[in-house]
């Protein structure tokens, strides 16, 4: 996967920024910069959000078409195949780009996307739709990133990192109202948001289904029925997301063996956490962090 400054270099030419290091990107788009999206060298290792201001565009996104118009908000996964088929003359849009590995290594973010935000990388559809007052104050939120992107602050990093935790929270908080009335009924509902909040403090000793269902007194069958029902995904997909997020951490931010990483997350042994990793990433442990 391509970098965000891999990708715009490669579209662009040259750095978007002065000493810009590549990890956050803010972009004013118009029809044509929607385009160029489809110039892109192949998927990329970032997560994205573009709230849409004005005009219509369609996506062909992981496999299926979306389209997105004003106040829509699109959520980008990393990896994800994407190309533009089409947009509206008058399109415009705003966007906020993190690398992936700039997200997983800035522990307030990571929590962030550990307990508040997977649901929307992982649900079935990644619009949300969002209201004139919501779209207004997550905009603002970018912008002010933005700003601080170009600023001479010498904690503009640090800055960065919290206004990013910010911007994912209150998206957060919108998701929630809207899961709450998505008429999925009351229990449902409430079984699915128990789930997600036992889920980051215990995936990482606690890989099966059955410990979280007896830790909510349902069945597994239930909870996975319940979980697919709301989200679109799995129990396992869920869990095994939260161990990929967790093994690239530990891989790009501290020194400790594969041996290590594996028994710090809970697999028998490397061979085992090996299997898992290459299934997920595509490339095995080692591979992985040589490539840094």
């Amino acid at each position: 996967m391509y970098t965000i400054s891999d990708t715009w270099l490669g579209v662009y030419g040259k750095a978007h920024y002065p000493d810009w290091k590549g990890d956050f990107l803010i972009l004013e788009i118009d029809r044509e910069t929607n385009l160029r999206t489809n110039l892109l060298p192949g998927t990329v290792a970032t997560y994205g959000f573009t709230i849409v201001l004005r005009g219509r565009s369609t996506l062909f996104y992981s496999g299926r078409e979306i389209t997105i118009e004003r106040n829509h908000l699109f959520a980008y996964m990393p990896g994800f195949p994407i190309s533009v088929r089409d947009v509206s003359e008058d399109y415009a849009g705003l966007c906020l780009v993190a690398d992936e590995s700039f997200t997983v290594e800035t522990p307030s973010i990571r929590n962030a996307v550990r307990s508040a935000l997977l649901p929307i990388f992982e649900m079935h559809q990644p619009v949300v739709g969002l209201s004139s007052d919501e779209s207004a104050r997550l905009c603002s939120l970018i912008r002010m990133a933005g700003d601080y992107l170009v600023s001479e602050n010498p904690l503009r990093e640090e800055m960065l990192g919290h206004l990013y935790s910010i911007f994912l929270m209150d998206l957060s908080s919108i998701l929630s109202k809207q899961t709450k009335h998505s008429g999925f009924g009351k229990r449902t509902e409430d079984l699915f948001m128990n789930f997600m909040d036992l889920l980051p403090e215990h995936f990482v000793r606690e890989h099966g289904i059955e410990f979280y269902a007896d830790a909510l007194n349902v069945t597994p069958t239930y909870l996975s029925r319940a979980v697919r029902q709301v989200s679109g995904r799995t129990v396992m997909e869920y869990i095994n997301r939260l161990l990929l997020m967790e093994a690239i951490w530990l891989l790009e931010s501290t020194d400790l063996s594969i041996d290590e990483i594996a028994e710090r997350i809970n697999y028998a042994d490397s061979t085992t956490f090996g299997r898992f990793f290459f299934r997920m990433k595509g490339v095995t442990p080692r591979e992985y962090r040589k490539s840094l």
